[in-house]
């Protein structure tokens, strides 16, 4: 018998080290990897890589890609080379015996295989893998025990020997849908040259979404990652597996005494020099998981995806729009749609303790979407409505300015927006009359406000002159009509209509006549309105959302959540573990250096 085995490894390393110098030819960048894991509430996964190669060596004509299971249904998986399907390539159940993978695809390129000095993108997607999910331990929010399941998953990985330079690599974890962002946890990645935390948001379809980024990866090497949500978020039990200490691509004791011994030589040793392990792009919404940039600890309440590298500037943005895009304190955004909407005779504040606000009726048809949302908000009955509907209207707002910032780049139309408000308080600083000063202000309010600190600003540049507040200002603070009017200030159309500095911002009246506006207001000084601008933001504030700190991070914690970490890794409650790895040698470590074609 042991002389038997001599003879069969012998024999096997022959074969090997003929095959091996037959494929020694193979040779290839990869520039660029994205790796996307779906994860559904019927406890399946979505898996998606794709690869972006230079051909450095002979042909690439198959494509072997390992997975931590077979249960996929083949007339559902798709395949792109260079973002469009190509017939030439065709999918087939893996060959144990000639891949050396127990579980997994090949992709027959045929005529759409890679010639040597060319360079080509592949893309696969396999939905609905079943059975990768294992119960995780157990977390305690306000005394009650929530069960939780995880998974753990290695993307593909190639040859040491044919992968030349660094890849640009991201893996991107979608949880299901509706789970709340502080029970959504991920593992600290293993063997990642990036950082350990993610970046996190949630789309608009309400999935909290992880992704890894990292200049410094390579296309050869093992990375794990994984992560764990609420046990009740699944549909079915179905997908959730015993934890196996061996993973799910560990041998079965069942078969011959030969397989294993097989499968080690041929994970070990590239056999056919190369072997691309790639997947499909999952699905439309994963093209937004777009590259964020900057250090999580600068995160604000804008999500990563608007961050990622675009041209030329978004004109066209509203005062409250940039206002988003610069990241200004959402309680001055709040404060900020409340002045236009004054400035545009739509709303009047009555009292501001308790706060009471009059709507004109019916609204003028060419209010913005969140114009609409926010009077929505103000006249919601209770303070918790109020909350909630101010909530979902920055929600949209930040999701809308997102949605129209794609493909532009954030920096130069940031510093567009800036240059507004610089010429706007240039204007102002400018001006020789305090008559003619308070005008333009009141004319470019809302670009004045994008200011660091307009309150001071105002201060600064009113230390010499009167101040006349807007003569819209009555309809925010409503103490304006009861001052002694000092200095006679009339309104003209150019009040109500508004003065943009090209900013495409549009106003329009209610039915609100001139006749209802105070025809003098008070002259003050700058530090006297300075300081009715703070509070009147203050009072609004505090009356439509009650503590703005929490409505801030609850905002936040929707468009740009903190990402949760759980140092247990991977265990399970019953102390196992099971990985799901993608590259399902004999072993959970997925010793991988090839091991196909």
């Amino acid at each position: 018998m042991k002389n038997k085995l001599i003879c069969i490894l012998a024999a096997l390393t022959a074969v090997l080290f003929i095959l091996n110098a037959a494929a020694a030819d193979y040779s290839f960048k990869v520039p660029n990897a994205e790796t996307y894991v779906m994860l559904e509430p019927d406890g399946t996964m979505s898996i998606s890589v794709e690869y972006t190669f230079e051909n450095l060596g002979q042909k690439l004509d198959y494509i072997d890609i390992g997975l931590p299971n077979n249960n996929y249904v083949l007339g559902e998986i798709q395949v792109r080379l260079n973002g469009a399907e190509n017939s030439a390539i065709k999918v087939t159940e893996t060959d144990y015996s000639q891949s050396g993978l127990r579980y997994g695809i090949t992709l027959e390129m045929r005529g759409a295989s890679i010639p040597n000095g060319e360079s080509g993108t592949v893309e696969v997607l396999i939905p609905n893998l079943r059975k990768n999910m294992f119960d995780a331990t157990s977390e305690t929010y306000d005394e009650e025990t929530v069960e939780f399941v995880g998974f753990e998953f290695a993307p593909n990985y190639f040859g040491k020997k044919f992968v030349k330079g660094s890849t640009a690599y991201s893996f991107t974890i979608g949880f299901p849908a509706g789970v709340p962002a502080d029970r959504v946890y991920y593992y600290t990645p293993k063997n990642w040259p990036g950082n350990e935390e993610p970046d996190a948001w949630i789309t608009d379809d309400g999935r909290v979404v992880y992704k890894w980024t990292s200049d410094n990866a390579n296309a050869y090497s093992e990375y794990i990652f994984g992560g764990k949500y609420p046990k009740n978020i699944l549909t079915t039990a179905a997908n959730i597996v015993a934890p196996s200490s061996s993973g799910s691509g560990g041998s079965s004791s069942n078969d011959s005494w030969w397989e294993p011994v097989l499968g080690v030589l041929l994970c070990v040793v590239p056999v056919f020099g190369f072997i691309f392990f790639v997947f499909y792009k999952i699905v439309k919404s994963f093209k937004d998981f777009s590259k964020p940039s900057g250090s999580p600890a600068l995160r604000s309440y804008l999500p990563p995806e608007i961050k990622s590298d675009g041209e030329g500037i978004k004109r066209g943005l509203t005062a409250v729009e940039a206002a988003i895009l610069l990241e200004v304190d959402l309680e001055r955004v709040i404060s900020m749609i409340l002045y236009g909407l004054s400035k545009k005779e739509v709303i009047e504040v009555t009292s501001q303790d308790p706060l009471e606000v009059k709507v004109v009726e019916p609204l003028p048809d060419s209010l913005y979407e969140y114009e609409r949302n926010f009077v929505e908000a103000l006249q919601k009955s209770s303070l918790n409505e109020k909350k909630k509907a101010m909530r979902e209207t920055m929600h949209r707002l930040i999701l809308s300015v997102t949605k129209k910032m794609e493909g532009f780049s954030v920096k130069e139309t940031r510093e567009y927006y800036q240059s507004i408000c610089d010429k706007a308080w240039a204007q102002v600083e400018a001006a020789e009359t305090a008559e003619m000063k308070s005008k333009l202000l009141g004319d470019n309010f809302g670009w004045a406000m994008l200011e660091e600190e307009p309150e001071k600003k105002i201060e600064e540049t009113f230390t010499s002159y009167d101040m006349l507040p807007p003569t819209w200002w009555w309809r925010v603070d409503p103490g304006y009509r009861r001052s002694s009017p000092i200095f006679t200030h009339s309104s003209g159309p150019s009040d109500s209509s508004g003065s943009s500095s090209g900013s495409g911002e549009k106003h329009s009246s209610g039915s609100s006549t001139s006749s209802s506006k105070p025809s003098m207001m008070p002259v003050l000084p700058g530090a006297m309105f300075a300081r009715s601008i703070t509070n009147a933001a203050r009072s609004f504030g505090t009356s439509t959302v009650g503590n703005m700190t929490q409505f801030k991070s609850s905002v936040k914690n929707r468009t740009n959540p903190a990402p949760v970490r759980n140092s247990s890794g991977g265990s399970s409650s019953s102390g196992g573990s099971s990985c799901a790895c993608a590259c399902a040698c004999a072993s959970c470590a997925c010793a991988c250096a090839g091991g196909g074609r």
